[in-house]
């Protein structure tokens, strides 16, 4: 179900693809400052694996380069040891991304990784590495007496994957768009973003 959000899969698949190349090209001009975003430009996304089971690493090459991992974990000794331990799920399923509740797998649906844009899977992943770090900590990441808005599991990776999104440079509109996904409502789209202290542009249909 969509909610009615026409521009959220839009924007979540900006990404440009070099057709017949392993890996995607620079994040979408649309979300630059100038022509580039400080500490992606050249994070590399493997878009052409199989569904299969991977290593962090596989999919995502340069995830050591990110600047929020030290915000995200303890020491650089906890970021080597999330990023060598954490298996990827790649599957054929109509998932985004997401953390098992058991393992701390990420799981990510094959459709999501072919299609989104760079900096959505940047920081879709980012918001992962912070429910992997929760896990870590015996958290739940999944408390179903609450509204997943209202969680706060989600609330404490939504307030890091801002910050980041921020630094990189997207505006509070483009933030907007990206907190915006199929799941929830759009009373619960605005809650998280005032929540957040994300000010865009509030259209009608986000109200109805």
């Amino acid at each position: 179900m969509t909610y009615g959000f026409p521009s959220a899969y839009a924007f979540r698949t900006q990404g440009t693809i070099v057709p017949d190349m392993p890996w995607t090209a620079p994040v979408p001009t649309a979300c630059t400052r100038g022509d580039t975003i400080e500490g992606i430009r050249n994070f590399r996304i493997n878009r052409k694996l199989e569904p299969g089971q991977y290593r962090l690493t596989d999919v995502f090459a340069d995830i050591r380069a990110s600047k929020v991992l030290p915000v995200i974990f303890t020491d650089a000794e906890e970021i080597e040891s999330v990023i060598t331990s954490t298996k990827v799920s790649l599957a054929d399923m109509p998932h985004e991304m997401f953390v098992d509740n058991d393992d701390a797998t990420v799981t990510i649906g094959i459709t999501h990784l072919r299609n989104a844009s760079d900096t959505i899977l940047y920081l879709d992943i980012i918001h992962e590495l912070c429910h992997v770090k929760q896990h870590r900590q015996g958290r739940d990441l999944y408390d179903r007496t609450k509204a997943y808005v209202d969680r706060e599991t989600e609330i404490e990776a939504y307030e890091i994957t801002v910050g980041e999104a921020r630094r990189i440079g997207l505006s509070d509109n483009a933030i907007l768009d990206y907190l915006r996904v199929s799941w929830i409502t759009p009373e619960e789209h605005m809650r998280l973003a005032r929540r957040l202290g994300v000010n865009g542009d509030i259209r009608k249909n986000d109200l109805q």
